[in-house]
């Protein structure tokens, strides 16, 4: 039992100001349960609910939702309950966290088991993910990768957030393996087809922002309205086949080249511990709605982004070296356009959103990338399309161009300004899976 004065190590993304939320089991509960995060300790608030259901705090949850909203294995309840009465409730879970006589300590029989080992929990999704979309919204990003395919920018970029519909059936979170994808693939203009392993595997360093409250079909929202609709951040890995998507992309766009893998970080972290990192883009001015001057695009606020650092390593087994590739660093203010934007966006057709829908930010990658000190967000811009390592000056047989089996890739962030961070995601490449 964890009793007060609660330590945090300074450290720990998780400090008092942060309180993230997530989903976990442990091998004497198996099953699925919330909580928030404190250092390295889970809050069991499935648990916290059943046992003080009548304190003014649950019960105001209750009362907004008709039911209790910690029961279900997943965060939606809670999620799409307003943000102010969310907002509340954080609140005053960090005023029990400080406070000696409140219901977490003041009677420790009855709250026993409240506060679970981190390292004694496993991490799952923490919603059922009813749809995923993935932007594509950093102007260094689609300047490299567009110059590498020998094309221009598409003009459209300028003008709005540009996305696809991704496989929301294949969101993972910390530490699921995953698996080489085999795909048809065309290796040189003269080859034909043909199904294969892919061989230039990729990450892509994105963050992924998960929706709160729905919002009905054929309702519409603006930039600034779309924080209501924004539960949190977490780190995104979205998984990439590079051969597979580069033969299939015409005309349609990708599919399973990007379709088998995208881990998240397992930890939901509120716009409101976030509020000390927000920050105006380094790009543009967000407040203009873009090429277009759309309305809905528009931010009255400058501050309409936050201050996010992105670091990348990469673990290779197989390398002489035991030492991880730290292969980059970029941060979401280097992006065009907001996370605003891109839901206000997203809904504009219409569509209505879900609570628990994810989207990815797309690759954020940094400018001044240097041999020194290197900002881009995955490997085909940091290798400029397969010709040289990302790791430049390393031994041939340690050169990292694409991944390889067992190699591990592992991504953080930090907010700046305001010392918390979102947690990490890992992945582990496997070989091919037999059974095919």
């Amino acid at each position: 039992m964890l009793s007060w004065p609660i330590e945090v190590s300074p450290d720990s993304p998780f400090p008092l100001s942060n309180i993230p939320f997530g989903i976990f089991t442990t091998p004497q509960e198996v099953e699925r349960r919330a909580g928030a995060a404190i250092g390295d300790f889970i809050i069991d608030l499935s648990s916290l609910e059943r046992t003080l259901l009548d304190d003014r705090c649950f019960n105001r949850l209750k009362h907004a939702s008709g039911t209790p909203v910690f029961q279900d294995g997943d965060l939606s309840k809670f999620a799409s309950l307003p943000v102010v009465i969310r907002r509340d409730f954080r609140n005053t879970l960090i005023g029990w966290l400080t406070e000696k006589t409140s219901p977490l300590f003041d009677n420790p029989s009855k709250t026993a088991g409240t506060f679970i080992p981190m390292a004694d929990a496993t991490m799952h999704l923490p919603f059922t993910i009813p749809a995923f979309t993935d932007f594509m919204c950093s102007d260094v990003h689609v300047e490299n990768c567009s110059r590498l395919a020998g094309a221009s920018t598409p003009p459209s970029h300028y003008a709005m957030p540009l996305g696809y519909s991704g496989r929301a059936s294949s969101v993972i979170t910390d530490g699921e393996p995953i698996y080489r994808p085999q795909g048809i693939i065309k290796n040189s203009r003269d080859s034909s087809p043909s199904f294969q392993p892919s061989e230039r595997m990729d990450y892509e360093a994105e963050l992924g922002v998960f929706v709160s409250q729905p919002l009905p079909r054929n309702a519409y929202i603006n930039a600034d309205e779309a924080d209501d609709y924004i539960f949190g951040f977490v780190v995104l890995n979205d998984w990439s086949a590079r051969d597979i998507q580069f033969t299939e992309m015409n005309p349609l766009g990708p599919i399973n080249g990007k379709s088998f893998a995208t881990s998240i970080s397992p930890w939901v972290v509120t716009l409101d511990a976030l509020e000390g990192a927000r920050c105006g883009s380094s790009v543009t001015d967000l407040r203009d709605g873009g090429l277009t001057g759309a309305r809905h695009l528009r931010h009255k606020d400058e501050r309409s982004t936050w201050d996010l650092e992105l670091e990348v390593s990469v673990f290779r087994p197989k390398s002489k070296s035991s030492a991880p590739i730290m292969t980059s660093r970029s941060n979401l203010c280097h992006i065009r356009w907001s996370p605003g934007q891109m839901l206000a966006h997203l809904a504009s057709s219409g569509c209505g959103l879900r609570t628990g829908e994810l989207f990815g930010t797309g690759t954020i990658s940094s400018p001044n990338d240097k041999p020194s000190s290197r900002t881009l967000g995955c490997l085909l811009e940091l290798t400029a399309g397969g010709t040289k390592p990302a790791n430049q000056g390393a031994d041939d047989a340690d050169a990292l161009v694409f991944l390889e089996d067992d190699d591990m890739v592992v991504m953080s962030a930090w907010a700046k300004g305001c010392s918390l961070g979102l947690g990490s995601v890992g992945g582990q490449l496997l070989a091919p899976r037999k059974d095919r």
